[in-house]
């Protein structure tokens, strides 16, 4: 809750040893990691997981499930930074890797499914909410690479005083904008600089 202070969790000092390269030391060069939240961040409604997963979809789902800016800005950031994304949505639990890729091809995010990581999620199928389930992920695999999280402050609030949030690495998207141009220069930042601001929220 909003004022309280973060308390780490098991994972976190579990992971703890693995996350040096981020905070206390430099990055590695090559890909930087991208974890990627599909509410509020590309998908604003009208649709989302009820309607991709329904048996009987709208005829325009796949026109209209993304938010067009959202879009284009993320498609920006795979064009300049050439992350590798790792999805963090609770869309997960319905979703395997192959209705991803069909799902991701079909809707424009042709660029997404291509930059996906071997190890392509983390979400709370791995943790008990979205700063476990990316440390989690972290623990496994994080080999000293820049790091981008993209969420919103509903589904991404445990991320706030976390580790992640202070080093600047987290872009919270305001619930009903989502991700825009707008946002490209903090990525940038996220993406090429040290930092230790803390979470980037924007409107």
């Amino acid at each position: 809750m909003a004022g309280q202070p973060h308390r780490p969790s098991a994972g976190s000092i579990a992971v703890k040893k693995h996350l040096v390269p981020l905070f206390e030391g430099p990055h590695r060069d090559g890909r930087p990691l991208l974890f990627l939240d599909f509410d509020d961040v590309l998908c604003l409604g009208p649709y989302g997981a009820r309607e991709v997963t329904s048996s009987n979809p709208p005829a325009d789902l796949y026109e209209r499930l993304w938010h067009p800016p959202a879009v284009a800005a993320l498609l920006d950031v795979l064009v300049e930074h050439r992350p590798l994304v790792i999805l963090t949505s609770s869309w997960l639990k319905r979703l395997d890797r192959g209705r991803v890729a069909d799902l991701l091809q079909a809707t424009g995010l042709r660029n997404v499914d291509a930059s996906l990581h071997p190890n392509w999620r983390a979400d709370a199928d791995t943790g008990g909410n979205r700063l476990q389930a990316i440390e989690s992920w972290l623990g496994l695999a994080y080999r000293g690479e820049r790091i981008l999280v993209l969420d919103d402050p509903r589904s991404g609030s445990s991320l706030r005083g976390s580790r992640l949030d202070a080093a600047g690495c987290v872009v919270l998207c305001a619930t009903g904008t989502g991700l825009h141009h707008g946002h490209l220069p903090l990525i940038r930042m996220v993406l090429t600089e040290r930092s230790a601001k803390g979470t980037l929220k924007t409107d």
